[in-house]
């Protein structure tokens, strides 16, 4: 689980190219927990080009607790290319105000056994 403390945080993704990919935040204001119930989330994968690549499933897991979950499918991780430069954020909406939380590079890990 990665707890959330800052706005704009670099964190930077390794997937595995055709691979289911989630991950489980805490969401913490000042160090302590944020109740995001009403909050909404949005993030995407996209190149350098800005051409979106993919977007991501987030759910709700627990707002009293401010957790939530960030994924994407096997098949949404089959067409990103290794090798390829990748971007990604992901936003937060409270009361019609966006603030992205996360950001940085995606690297996709090709398979090895086959």
């Amino acid at each position: 689980m990665i707890i959330l403390s800052s706005s704009g945080a670099r964190v930077d993704l390794e997937l595995r190219q055709g691979a289911a990919f989630a991950r489980t935040f805490t969401h913490k204001t000042n160090g302590v927990v944020t109740n995001i119930t009403g909050y909404t989330f949005a993030g995407q994968i996209r190149t350098i080009d800005n051409v979106l690549a993919a977007t991501f499933t987030i759910t709700t897991v627990n707002a009293s607790q401010g957790t939530f979950s960030v994924a994407l499918s096997a098949a949404s991780t089959s067409s990103l290319t290794v090798g390829e430069v990748y971007v990604w954020d992901l936003e937060q909406t409270v009361s019609s105000s966006t603030n992205e939380l996360l950001r940085g590079y995606v690297t996709v890990l090709g398979e090895v056994t086959q």
